[in-house]
């Protein structure tokens, strides 16, 4: 099983590793590479612009941090963005997340997620994680 970060997930894998559930924690070191969809990138660095995520560094410095080697991140390709706009019964209307579900469905990628909207999507293979504490 290959495994997608999305957004949230690679924020706490960052951030606070330590709120993982030991199972995500080591579901993602025992992988060489763990993918993140490029709209994730946008997504953290928005929230940062918006103020809505405060972080230690200038976001640069967190972005170039927080991508070691083992992340292979995924570009947006005309068939993610037509899948994004075609999910079945998607239960949100984030596009970020659409994005996101959609490059795991394309790529063939479990999606690790701490969101409660994607939890029980049947439409993807999705593992939900409740984290031990909330990020600031």
């Amino acid at each position: 099983m290959s495994l997608l970060l999305d957004t949230n997930a690679w924020l706490y894998s960052v951030d606070r590793p330590s709120a993982l559930p030991d199972a995500i924690r080591d579901a993602i070191s025992t992988h060489n590479v763990v993918y993140l969809s490029s709209i994730s990138l946008w997504e953290i660095a928005k929230k940062h612009q918006l103020g809505k995520l405060r972080l230690s560094v200038p976001i640069a410095d967190w972005i170039q941090h927080a991508l070691p080697s083992s992340i292979e991140i995924l570009p947006l390709s005309p068939e993610i963005i037509l899948e994004a706009t075609s999910l079945p019964d998607f239960p949100n209307r984030d596009p970020a997340d659409e994005l996101i579900v959609a490059t795991a469905r394309i790529q063939g990628l479990t999606l690790l997620t701490c969101d409660k909207l994607l939890r029980d999507y049947p439409h993807a293979p999705i593992t939900y994680f409740r984290p031990k504490d909330r990020l600031a």
